[in-house]
């Protein structure tokens, strides 16, 4: 009953804060092995949708005050297939889903399964009395996952957590805010919709920026793709950026965007063939994000919007 609504909410990242309109603009001159996919067309300029958003599926009672990871979807809406081709023939965008937090917390399903059905969640990662199997890296990374709010959804970093194609490459994502990260994370005061107020107070008279970067998997370091909570780190493979994402000043708060946002459907599937998810969380990620999006939509009467463009 907590978690009670009139309306079918997103299992995950349930309170959206808004979606903006954004350029998402390939750099020029990229190295031969990121040249794959959307990044095959050096300085290549997309119109994309971007969806800031809380973790939390408490959509009834969600407070950007709380503790939390925040997420960051992007939709690039005119990509042209080429020779890639879309995974899914019905969905021809590219999206990429990010959340604030560099690693996943569960380092595969069954331990992400007895997670969520555990009651007591701390004590689903101390399972048994053999200190040896506990797993305490997931619980550090976990209580990590839970971070105070930033001043601004603008102002953070976000991070594909698990692994995808980038053509015969296997790598991760991040986009990561142009602006400075040293202003102070203090708790607002009586408003929890603080973070959808100041992006939208940001975008009404200034614009806002990311770096899109992918990090290679190294084969010949400790990188793996079917554990999640392992971090790829930037000394065994450097972040490097592939496109900027420049998010003009517009009004978030229009009636039909906000509506448009709430009816959208993001999925790491609706994706060309030269980034395919890989590993076993986003398989499985496929069935969920399919089944969430029609049922949401059916409780909803409402259908996703097919035209995207802007």
């Amino acid at each position: 009953e907590e978690n009670a609504s009139t309306h079918a909410a997103r299992g995950a990242h349930a309170k959206g804060h808004a979606c903006v309109k954004a350029y998402f603009r390939v750099e020029n001159q990229l190295a031969p092995a990121l040249q794959h996919g959307i990044f095959n067309d050096s300085g290549r300029q997309y119109k994309a949708w971007i969806r800031f958003s809380n973790a939390s599926s408490n959509f009834a009672q969600s407070d950007d005050r709380n503790k939390d990871t925040r997420g960051m979807a992007i939709k690039i809406i005119n990509v042209e297939a080429g020779e890639n081709a879309w995974l899914d023939g019905s969905a021809l965008t590219q999206d990429f889903l990010m959340h604030s937090n560099p690693v996943f917390f569960s380092a595969n399903i069954e331990d992400y399964n007895k997670l969520v059905e555990s009651e007591n969640k701390l004590l689903s990662f101390l399972d048994g009395a053999n200190p040896f199997k506990w797993r305490l890296r997931e619980l550090m990374h976990a209580l990590d996952t839970l971070a105070p709010p930033p001043p601004s959804p603008l102002i953070e970093d976000y991070f594909s957590n698990t692994a995808y194609r980038l053509g015969p490459h296997n790598m991760k994502f991040s986009a990561q805010t142009c602006a400075s990260h040293t202003t102070p994370r203090n708790k607002p005061a009586e408003d929890p919709d603080f973070l959808k107020r100041a992006l939208a107070q940001h975008l009404k008279s200034d614009s806002a920026c990311f770096h899109f970067m992918v990090q290679l998997q190294n084969p010949g370091k400790y990188m793996p793709i079917e554990d999640p909570s392992v971090e790829w780190e930037a000394e065994d493979s450097p972040w490097r950026r592939v496109a900027t994402i420049d998010i003009p000043s517009q009004d978030t708060g229009a009636a039909e965007q906000v509506a448009f946002c709430e009816n959208l459907s993001f999925s790491p599937w609706n994706a060309l063939k030269a980034h395919r998810p890989v590993g076993q969380l986003n398989r499985i990620r496929k069935q969920v994000y399919e089944a969430s999006s029609a049922i949401r939509h059916d409780v909803n009467g409402v259908a996703a919007p097919t035209d995207l463009g802007w």
